[in-house]
């Protein structure tokens, strides 16, 4: 009954049917949401800490820093914290306001605290208030009731609308003009976000409608489109994409020098090309290589190696130079080198069939045959090594978003076939059964994974554990990689019939880690370790091992870049600039990572080292166009598939391959 008062007081205040003790000191922070850098079990989670109920508790893990926060729903004035520690307190620590729960303010510090009741009065603002701790008074922390008062701002949870037709008007070698339409929204939209092929680029204020995108990179494709943003931090989906052409800096009828001078080192399935470098009287962009006739890769410096090739034979290659105007130069002369015998670590390439779709993920049967996903088609297609190919049956509900989106991941748990796709309101995992070479009995096991044009994640790996890892993408909306309510931005560990772990990091949470920008490659290691690849913005991509509960620091961190000290933040593996690999599959065979990579058009061989990652080579540069998934083969080999043609979500209308790689 005293609960029940207590609830009906608070209420009461808080809709204003009884006046409090000062107009502006109601009550924000009960029942609100809250997470905690970690939770000891499932009696002492982080609501347990704003439900007015002083025998409830949060308690923190063993690690020294820890951190407890609360959202408000709406930025609001803030004029007292008040903290009311249980057994274990905190001797050092900071109070902390954010407006979206990403880059903090230090607002009070205490650095002699003693525990009890601490009821401090301060002057900030803010949607998100944090108690940052780094000191304990004895060993973890545990915080009976964290209350913050204030002023109430309005709660805002309605995204905008849809930005209005986007076009471009003016287009330069270094320039483009973009224009839309305005969004609608309940509130009213504060700020337009640009992005570049899911990339971020800028922001405008709310109120402008065009805006001059510059530093582009002549004679270079590009797609543009926008999203539209409130004051609350809700973010719309995406407006219609637009794609221009820079033209040429200056006109350049001249075309680059003959390559001279070509040399060839052959192993059993490469041939290694080197050769003078080229002149041209603008500046030469990169170098073409073919062989026997057929361009087989790119390279910006004067040497290459074409790797995939059959050993004991013979090829002949040539060599174009390409400068910043697109111009070629002639073919060098006809050079034939010879493979030698045996097998390189990554050895011959041979394909397995043409697809026309874009098939993302890929899951093998227990007769060496596999299952994959055709993304834009919603069908999943069962092939066999040799290439035979039927549809096993088509995914319900599968939309895709001009972008990114559609049935992405596939995993197989005895005759279940579980897959990750985009529905019109979401991102979701389903599962169908697959019964004589069909898939029937559709089931829904969770949903609420943010979707947009670009960010969705989709990977699916099941683990050692039995249980199913998801990857999801922060629906580009940044914050909800480091908000523990939201599904984006994560690695979620999920049991095979949608229901959460007990055993998982943060109690009744599906969340494993979190900190993501865009998961798109899993995969477990022999002594069973989570390796995990995402998609950086502009600066770096990055493979990471995955622990319980960490965090990744996206937004705030990419790659080792920006704010990426923070000590809570689990630092990266490897890196990489983003124009030479954006990572989409990873698989891992003897220990050895793989790793597909889109915009730099390679595969990756990096060897684990212990907690390390060894030095990578790169295979194939150049030669496939983007590569999407690599998955181990029951032989030992890999499959690799690519992703060409991919960015308008039309069925059938991309030129792929699927292909089968010897491993040594």
């Amino acid at each position: 009954m005293r609960r029940l008062l207590v609830l009906a007081s608070t209420f009461a205040i808080t809709l204003g049917l009884a006046p409090p003790a000062h107009a502006d000191d109601v009550l924000l922070s009960f029942d609100r949401p809250a997470t905690a850098s970690s939770e000891a079990d499932a009696d002492h989670v982080a609501t347990k800490a704003v439900d007015l109920d002083r025998t409830t508790r949060w308690r923190s893990g063993h690690d020294r820093l820890q951190w407890l926060s609360v959202d408000l729903g709406a930025m609001s004035t803030i004029n007292r914290v008040v903290l009311r520690w249980g057994n274990r307190c905190a001797r050092e620590y900071k109070v902390q306001t954010s407006p979206e729960g990403v880059y903090w303010r230090d607002v009070h510090t205490v650095t002699r605290g003693h525990g009890g009741d601490d009821n401090i009065n301060l002057t900030a603002f803010g949607r998100f208030v944090r108690v940052y701790m780094s000191r304990p008074c004895f060993f973890g922390y545990e915080m009976n009731e964290f209350e913050v008062h204030g002023t109430p701002g309005v709660i805002d949870t309605t995204p905008p609308g849809v930005p209005g037709a986007l076009k471009s008007t003016t287009v330069t070698a270094t320039s483009v003009r973009l224009e839309w339409g305005a969004a609608t929204d309940n509130v009213a939209v504060t700020a337009y976000d640009i992005y570049q092929s899911g990339q971020f680029v800028k922001s405008v204020d709310g109120t402008t409608l065009n805006n001059n995108v510059t530093k582009l990179t002549p004679n270079t494709a590009y797609s543009f489109y926008v999203n539209a943003r409130d004051a609350a931090g809700n973010v719309s989906q995406a407006s219609n994409s637009v794609n221009v052409t820079t033209p040429a800096a200056v006109i350049d009828n001249e075309p680059p020098t003959v390559p001279t001078n070509v040399q060839a080192t052959p192993t059993a399935n490469s041939v290694k090309l080197t050769w003078t470098a080229s002149t041209d009287n603008v500046a030469v962009a990169s170098y073409a290589v073919f062989r026997d006739g057929k361009q087989a890769g790119t390279s910006t410096t004067p040497n290459a190696t074409i790797s995939g090739l059959a050993p004991e034979t013979a090829y002949q290659f040539t060599v174009q130079a390409i400068d910043t105007a697109g111009k070629r130069s002639a073919f060098t002369a006809p050079l034939q080198a010879t493979t030698q015998r045996g097998r390189d670590a990554v050895g011959q390439v041979t394909k397995i069939a043409d697809d026309t779709d874009v098939p993302w993920g890929l899951e093998f049967l227990p007769d060496g045959s596999a299952l994959y996903a055709e993304r834009d088609a919603a069908d999943v297609v069962r092939i066999t090594p040799k290439g035979e190919k039927t549809v096993a049956g088509h995914v319900p509900n599968v939309v895709s978003t001009d972008g990114e989106g559609g049935l992405l991941g596939v995993e197989r748990q005895g005759d279940w076939i579980y897959l990750y796709h985009t529905s019109p309101t979401d991102n979701r995992l389903v599962r169908m059964k697959l019964v004589d070479g069909k898939l029937t009995n559709h089931e829904v096991l969770l949903t609420g994974a943010p979707r947009n044009k670009f960010h969705n994640g989709g990977r699916l790996r099941f683990g050692p554990d039995g249980k199913l890892y998801i990857a999801t993408g922060d629906g580009q909306v940044p914050q909800n990689a480091q908000d523990l309510n939201s599904l984006g931005g994560k690695v979620l560990r999920v049991n095979p019939d949608g229901s959460v772990p007990r055993d998982n990091p943060f109690p009744g949470k599906y969340v494993y880690s979190y900190g993501h920008r865009n998961v798109q490659g899993l995969a477990f290691d022999s002594r069973g370790r989570l390796w995990e690849a995402e998609f950086g913005n502009s600066i770096m991509d990055e493979i990471n091992l995955i622990r319980p509960g960490g965090n990744y620091g996206w937004p705030a961190c990419e790659g080792t870049a920006n704010l990426c000290d923070e000590p809570t933040f689990h630092k990266p593996m490897w890196t990489s600039p983003v124009s030479a690999a954006s990572p989409s599959g990873l698989t891992i065979v003897d220990d050895v990572v793989y790793l597909a990579a889109l915009r730099g058009q390679k595969l990756y061989r990096i060897p684990i080292r212990g907690r390390q990652l060894g030095e990578a080579t790169s295979y194939f540069e150049g030669h496939f166009g983007r590569l999407r998934t690599v998955e181990r083969s029951p032989d030992g080999g890999l499959w690799l598939t690519t992703s060409n043609g991919d960015k308008d979500s039309i069925p059938h209308n991309s030129t792929t391959q699927l292909m089968h790689v010897n491993l040594r």
